[in-house]
């Protein structure tokens, strides 16, 4: 029984030391209430839908707990968590944020957090294919564009209904004229307008410019 007792008894010792160093550094600690920003994350999206309206990437936490672990938070990522799974069809949700969406280490606790409540919209996932056109800059430079083309010459873009609905074509960067190579061919990216909506494949382009033969006076 002894024998047990006193088996790696510098180990024991230690552990206790630690734990008692702990104690005595949490114990006597301030209990402090502060605002932490932290990320907003979205999982477990259905396939079929997307975010429409009401996207919220970031809320603020009004936190407490005593100082040494409000250091930690501070420092650390404290992401927000909103799970969608139970979402099963278009229309409005409203979440609201608690202990639930976010991890924090023991003994600092959630009071509330800005705002308190996220709404979402959602809408059904389409597709659809729109053209591809260029867009030109310094359109006064000596030289006349008589015809151009683009290849690919149209591009698919995803995203809410509504949204992709609203788009009729994707503009390329803007092309300047007085930069455009002999070849008249120039490799550049169509933009979608819209950062919730996106491309199904690369958005690089390759423009072909063909210039008049008189130039302008």
């Amino acid at each position: 029984m002894m024998r047990s007792l006193t088996r790696n008894l510098g180990l024991k010792l230690f552990s206790i030391g630690t734990a008692f160093a702990l104690w005595l550094t949490f114990s006597g600690a301030r209990e402090l209430t502060t605002s932490v920003p932290a990320s907003v994350q979205y999982r477990n999206i259905p396939k079929d839908l997307e975010i429409s309206a009401g996207l919220v990437e970031q809320v603020h936490l009004i936190v407490r707990g005593p100082s040494p672990l409000l250091s930690r938070v501070s420092m650390s990522q404290v992401p927000v968590l909103i799970d969608l799974s139970s979402v099963r069809r278009p229309g409005v949700n409203t979440f609201t944020i608690q202990r639930s969406n976010v991890s924090l280490p023991t003994g600092v606790v959630l009071e509330r957090a800005i705002p308190a409540q996220i709404q979402i919209g959602t809408e059904p996932r389409v597709a659809r294919e729109v053209p591809v056109l260029p867009r030109f800059e310094n359109a006064e430079a000596q030289k006349i564009v008589e015809s151009w083309s683009v290849q690919p010459e149209k591009l698919t873009v995803v995203g809410a209904r509504s949204r992709v609905a609203a788009i009729e074509g994707v503009y390329t960067d803007p092309i300047d004229l007085r930069a455009v190579p002999g070849n008249g061919e120039v490799r550049t990216v169509a933009y979608t307008g819209d950062g919730q909506v996106h491309f199904t494949s690369s958005p690089l382009v390759v423009l072909r410019v063909k210039f008049a033969a008189t130039e302008v006076k």
